[in-house]
């Protein structure tokens, strides 16, 4: 075959490649399995622009992903420039060394062709014939990209990101769109209601609307011969395993790796392992033991809404005459670090607004709670007033405009301690989980998904904000004081007693 229908096609091109295996021996990327072609072909589409795939871990997918990637650059006749973002720094270290060994290993009659200079401490590999570059990052809130714009992007591990938001963010304004644009997604699951859950989603309704610029891709551990395992003469699936057998046409073998991954000496449990192995797209988002809400209300809460909004000012139900709200404000200093967040819920349980921002400072903050206030019939403030923290300052602005603020049962601005924010966060937990109040924001939502207690500590899950949910939880405390508040029952009354007779027929009918 002729050098040049071998560069001009991945499927030619890619099996010439080397790679190190699972026991860093250099293996021929010759017999790829069903996923990895499913993969570069999607890549080799010049009409998909997005690819998600969904995988368990350790199937070669992303070995897959960079083959094509490094072909991609290799081979181009322009300045093809990649952006690799991987979850830390021993899987960003991982990826780049596959990119040298493909590099390293080329046969001499592919290599004559090209040189790529290799930079070690930047971790990029450039080409020295068209200056196609492939850059390499760790995820983390200042990843911005080093002054260049790209055309591909490639998120290793989305789900593990810490702060993906703000990376995302920061990564896809260097992005430059055109025939050449790409965004390739890969990620083992970490649970509902995450940036990557919502990315999935977003995938799956793309295919099926029809949208072909988004492709999505789901690979199941049974499709991989690595995960089976040789019983032993004395073993038999119990009921449960024979069935999950018929079901997925799983052989004993695969039934009894999984036992073992479960209930073994070093098992992970059921839900760890189908989360991490899935054999279904749900399972990959299933929610593990310690979330302190109703992780299954959430979810299906956040099923039922509509695409998030993505403006700091996100309203879900305008101002009403005669109605009483209240704001719960996790202040900040909004320089690009934590969130500063005000959220709106209204005395029926109804979450109305939210305000978040991480840019700007903290008196543009303090001016949107006052605004809100305003708008929301002057709406009483409950505000974190901590020493040190922005929120002396919030309310210092608040007191100014005259704006009602919340005090403590001692008559002194609200400072959050151990006891009150445990307090607070068990009121909201129990009317979260008898559905008494109604969450209208996603962010609130997944950020609530991810609450735990941990070491006598309530607070979010390590890699996840909290801004939004301290702000819910405040608001929610803030109900508590309202007369006669509880929940869903007041909630139900209230919307039958005061609304007009036309709300009474939409709020039946939704």
């Amino acid at each position: 075959m002729e050098l040049a229908d071998i560069f001009a096609d991945a499927k030619q091109f890619i099996p010439r490649l080397r790679f190190e295996d699972a026991d860093a021996n250099l293996s021929y990327f010759n017999s790829p399995f069903s996923e990895q072609v499913a993969l570069i072909e999607a890549l080799s589409d010049p009409e998909i622009k997005t690819v998600v795939v969904l995988k368990p871990r350790q199937i070669g997918i992303t070995t897959a992903n960079c083959a094509h990637t490094f072909w991609a650059s290799y081979t181009a006749n322009k300045p093809l420039r990649t952006i690799v973002v991987a979850d830390h720094n021993k899987t960003t270290k991982s990826i780049f060394k596959k990119f040298c060994t493909y590099y390293h290993h080329l046969p001499a009659k592919l290599k004559k062709s090209n040189t790529f200079k290799i930079n070690q401490n930047d971790k990029t590999l450039v080409s020295q014939r068209t200056d196609a570059l492939i850059d390499h990052m760790t995820a983390r809130g200042d990843t911005h990209g080093r002054g260049w714009t790209y055309q591909r992007f490639v998120a290793e591990e989305l789900a593990f990101w810490p702060h993906p938001e703000e990376v995302w963010s920061g990564i896809r304004s260097t992005l430059h769109g055109g025939a050449d644009s790409k965004i390739i997604i890969v990620s083992t699951p970490n649970g509902p209601g995450n940036f990557y859950h919502e990315r999935v989603l977003i995938a799956q309704e793309a295919e099926r609307t029809g949208n072909k610029a988004i492709k999505f891709l789901f690979s199941r551990w049974s499709d991989h011969d690595t995960y089976r395992l040789t019983p032993p003469k004395s073993w038999e699936p119990d009921e449960e395993e024979h069935q999950l057998g018929k079901q997925y046409n799983l052989d004993w073998e695969q039934l009894y790796w999984r036992h073992e991954m479960i209930y073994g000496v070093e098992g992970m449990g059921e839900r760890k392992f189908r989360r991490e192995f899935p054999l279904t797209i749900e399972d990959g988002f299933l929610v593990l033991e310690g979330c302190w809400f109703d992780s299954d209300l959430l979810n299906a809460r956040l099923e039922e809404l509509p695409p998030s909004q993505k403006s700091e000012l996100r309203v879900y139900r305008e101002p009403e005459m005669g109605v009483e709200y209240v704001l719960g404000v996790d202040p900040s200093w909004a320089t690009g670090g934590d969130f500063a967040v005000a959220c709106v819920m209204s005395e029926f349980g109804e979450q109305c607004a939210i305000f978040s921002c991480n840019q700007g400072g903290e008196a543009r903050f303090a001016e949107e709670v006052n605004n809100l206030s305003r708008k929301y019939n002057r709406a009483r403030v409950l505000c974190e007033a901590n020493t040190g923290g922005a929120g002396r300052v919030v309310i210092k602005a608040m007191y100014r405009e005259s704006t009602p603020v919340w005090k403590d049962s001692n008559g002194k601005d609200w400072v959050t301690h151990k006891g009150n924010k445990e307090m607070a966060y068990s009121f909201a937990r129990q009317l979260v989980n008898s559905d008494g109040v109604e969450i209208n924001d996603h962010q609130t939502i997944q950020e609530l998904m991810h609450v735990r207690e941990e070491k006598g500590r309530i607070e979010g899950q390590d890699g996840y904000h909290d801004d939004h949910s301290d702000a819910f939880v405040l608001a929610v405390w803030a109900l508590r004081r309202l007369p006669g508040f509880n929940g869903k029952q007041r909630r139900e009354k209230i919307y039958h007693e005061k609304r007009n007779p036309a709300d009474r027929i939409r709020i039946a009918l939704r």
